[in-house]
């Protein structure tokens, strides 16, 4: 721009006439959203667990200076509700003004704000001009953090010490780099310790993208209008979602659901949740579920309030941007001592998966009821984990495998579709394994990988079908397992569809069938045993003995259900062949 000697000139990009330019504002949220996306990209590339690079078990995001929500990467939507509030509580216990350019801070304290020990999150204040303007975060969770068990998940736990080393809003490094003494003390307390500082730098890979492109970003536009724009896109996304909730009836949804064991008590734990509606505002009480349990399956309150906020993320148009401005119209209340609400020290090493992840099953209830016409048939957040561990008789060095083919289970049907089979639990877009990669670095191979077939719920509308998967341990080595929707727990259907097919898990040792409860820990396997394994199948949508004839002989054909399935479910003969 040109101008005379010593005259001032003012950055307008961004303005019309004063006023904010539209085009430009979807332009910074756009780029936000791309910058956070190659951050996840970094991590990819540059971490070295497969929990990572093969199942992408974590979650990166931009956040403003308060700790809201400003753009996030599309892996794990709950993690974004907790990353949010451990940034928070970062702020709240170490203040803005004593935070500098290069500062490293990390969190993984499940009562300070995070959503379980197994999370860590570190953020990097992002300057500009001297001023604080942003942060860049990334939530990744460790395949090891010490505690009873490998992997950290311990089975049988009755406090959160039990479950790993905790890091509460520490300060872990300065200049860009993490503290010397920090890395030492990290390593000294997992069971991969070289494995898991070369994920760590990948974390910090991650956030240095951040830092590289948001910077110019700013300055381009200038400290004060950024601040601007970003209100005025995350009240846009508060306006939008508002206008969504209106479209639902006034009133009060109750759901009721139910978990089945905690490692310690095998019985059912009730969860409920009341919906309420009013005009565009949606309250959530969790009042009524049962309290706190005496194992690991409690979540933490953080890990609630961000899964509640994922079940939002799922049932409502994906155009909303998904950032703090989607939270706003969002409260929630959930009774302290609760399993959802744990005091503190309780066990909360499955919050995610277990207490967590039924939130999304009741809150997604609860909307189904207040929306029928947007309803669809349970597709849980329920799975199977497995974790083997032992010496690899190769090299014999300790090996921890995340063994998640339990991922894939069946979607719920909707109205008027089948569900999706072998599509992953709602929450989360984490991937099963590569089989091959799995094979070349732990000793296990893979015997059979298939779609169990009478694992839809029958409805109308038939459930998705989840994975069966089978593998033989090739050394003696040890598995932890916890899982959820066995029998008597399934997963409910809608409208008269019936239930998804229960999960199922167990182990052969010379030709013998040996069954466990839906959680156990430290089992040893002997080599040449097998591990078999299926997640529930997803709920059928209305009544089965509506079903189109031609859908129930298409999935014969397919050998997606058996013709006594199909007998047994729907009523319906196959035909003798012509002779």
């Amino acid at each position: 721009m040109s101008g005379k000697a010593g005259s001032k000139t003012r950055n307008t990009r961004g303005k019309r006439n004063g006023r904010l330019d539209p085009i430009a504002l979807e332009v910074v949220r756009t780029r936000l959203e791309a910058i956070v996306e190659e951050m996840g990209a970094t991590m990819l590339r540059t971490a070295h667990s497969s929990i990572y690079v093969e199942c992408r078990d974590f979650s990166v995001a931009i956040l403003n200076r308060d700790g809201g929500l400003l753009a996030m990467g599309q892996y794990i939507p709950h993690h974004q509700g907790g990353m949010q509030a451990a940034l928070c509580s970062i702020i709240d216990h170490r203040g803005l003004d004593s935070m500098q350019p290069g500062d490293i801070y990390l969190s993984n304290d499940s009562y300070a704000g995070g959503t379980h020990t197994l999370d860590v999150s570190i953020f990097v204040p992002i300057f500009v001009a001297s001023e604080l303007v942003c942060f860049g975060g990334v939530t990744a969770h460790q395949i090891d953090l010490g505690g009873g068990a490998p992997g950290s998940y311990v089975v049988g736990a009755t406090e959160v010490f039990q479950e790993g080393i905790v890091f509460p809003q520490i300060k872990a490094g300065e200049n860009g780099q993490y503290y010397e003494d920090f890395v030492h003390l990290f390593q000294r307390n997992v069971r991969l310790p070289e494995q898991q500082k070369g994920d760590l730098g990948a974390m910090l890979a991650g956030i240095k993208v951040a830092e590289r492109n948001v910077t110019p970003m700013i300055a381009e536009h200038g400290v004060k209008t950024f601040r601007r724009m970003i209100a005025e896109i995350l009240d846009t996304t508060e306006r939008m979602l508002r206008e969504a909730i209106k479209q639902i009836p006034d009133g009060s949804y109750e759901h009721v659901d139910y978990l089945d064991g905690d490692g310690i008590d095998h019985g059912l734990f009730e969860l409920k949740v009341t919906l309420t509606i009013k005009g565009s505002d949606a309250f959530l009480d969790f009042t009524g579920t049962c309290a706190q349990a005496k194992g690991f399956i409690n979540a933490s309150y953080w890990n609630t309030l961000a899964s509640t906020y994922s079940a939002f993320f799922l049932y409502f148009d994906p155009k909303i941007p998904r950032n703090d401005g989607f939270f706003r119209p969002i409260t929630v209340h959930v009774p302290k001592g609760s399993l959802l609400n744990p005091t503190y020290p309780g066990p909360i090493g499955a919050s995610t998966t277990e207490g967590g992840g039924r939130v999304y099953d009741l809150v997604l209830g609860a909307l189904n009821k207040a929306w029928p016409e947007m309803a669809f048939a349970t597709w849980s957040m329920m799975w199977i984990a497995v974790f083997i561990s032992g010496n690899h008789p190769e090299t014999g060095k300790p090996f921890i495998q995340a063994y998640l083919d339990g991922l894939a289970c069946g979607g719920g049907a909707r109205p008027d579709k089948d569900g999706l089979s072998t599509c992953h639990i709602s929450a989360s877009n984490m991937l099963i394994p590569n089989m091959e990669v799995e094979e070349e670095i732990y000793p296990v191979r893979f015997i059979r990988r298939q779609l169990a077939v009478d694992s839809g719920g029958p409805g109308t509308f038939r459930g998705g079908l989840s994975l069966e998967t089978e593998v033989e341990v090739l050394s003696d080595c040890e598995f932890t397992m916890f899982g959820s929707r066995f029998a008597g727990a399934e997963a409910p259907g809608l409208e008269g569809g019936g239930p998804g097919g229960p999960s199922l898990f167990y182990t052969v040792r010379n030709g013998k069938r040996i069954s466990y409860p839906s959680k156990v820990g430290r089992v040893p396997l002997m080599k040449g045993d097998r591990i078999v394994m299926r997640p529930c199948g997803g709920s059928g949508y209305g009544d089965p003995r509506k079903r189109d004839h031609e859908l129930i002989e298409r999935d014969l054909r397919l050998g997606l259900v058996t013709p006594q399935g199909a007998a047994r479910d729907y009523g319906y003969q196959q035909k003798a062949a012509a002779a």
